[in-house]
């Protein structure tokens, strides 16, 4: 038996990346998830990999609320109850202030902002309407807590999620819901391949105290502990997974 074995989580962005890895550590440690993200494919080859006893799939675009709404009620229909959220699905937004078209600007807030909240909002009501509580996961960033060049945009949202986390831990808390969240570091993922050159990924792991930079497990590791009963009195929390670097830039 897994630490968490019984429970039920869902994961968004669960196609790839730390939500992939995040998933599989979840169902290596009993749970039940269901994977939410826009990469059909994504989810069925995952779906595939972890077997249908212990995963399902909803395409979920989370900037819709009613698409949010039947992702929690998919979970609950599927496998019964809801234990955990990770919150994770998101995007990069990083420009020159002066070169970041609005429309691109609304699209990083709509996802990784509102989209956040909107997750909250419905698992939120899940947890009450069960009566025994939960786990919000939300994923936030070392850009939470730094000025970043070209990185206006992605440092305000994320530190957004960080409000959104404090103050739902805060109004929740009283009903046995714990909201926490995750800052990763810079971490090797498909999106940051895309953002990050070999040169700027090697210069950015001399840079972390801990000399690597991050994988997926690292957050996902970190997650798994936010979900199991051994975190049960941390709320409004945030973890930072970065080797160190946030303070190194400081």
């Amino acid at each position: 038996m897994g630490k968490l074995d019984g429970k039920v989580a869902i994961v968004t962005g669960a196609a790839s990346g730390i939500g992939k890895t995040t998933a599989e550590t979840f169902v290596a440690e009993g749970a039940r998830v269901l994977l939410a993200d826009v990469d059909n494919d994504g989810i069925g080859a995952l779906i595939g990999q972890l077997g249908h006893n212990y995963a399902d799939g909803a395409v979920t675009d989370i900037r819709d609320e009613v698409a949010v709404q039947n992702m929690v009620a998919q979970a609950i229909r599927r496998f019964g109850r809801l234990d955990v959220a990770f919150n994770n699905a998101g995007i990069g937004g990083f420009s020159p202030i002066q070169d970041y078209p609005l429309a691109d600007f609304e699209r990083v807030v709509s996802i990784c902002l509102t989209g956040t909240f909107l997750c909250i909002k419905h698992e939120a009501a899940a947890f009450i309407s069960q009566g025994r509580g939960g786990s919000i996961i939300n994923i936030a960033s070392g850009a939470s807590f730094l000025g970043l060049n070209n990185a206006m945009i992605y440092c305000g949202i994320k530190a957004g999620v960080l409000g959104l986390t404090r103050a739902a831990a805060v109004e929740l808390g009283p009903r046995k819901i714990r909201v926490n969240a995750i800052a990763p570091g810079p971490t090797w993922t498909p999106m940051t391949a895309e953002v990050l050159s070999p040169d700027k990924l090697a210069n950015r792991a001399e840079r972390t105290p801990l000399r690597r930079i991050g994988q997926p497990d690292d957050v996902a590791n970190a997650a798994f502990f936010l979900a199991d009963a051994e975190s049960a009195f941390i709320s409004a929390a945030i973890i930072s997974v970065d080797g160190g670097i946030t303070f190194a830039y400081q």
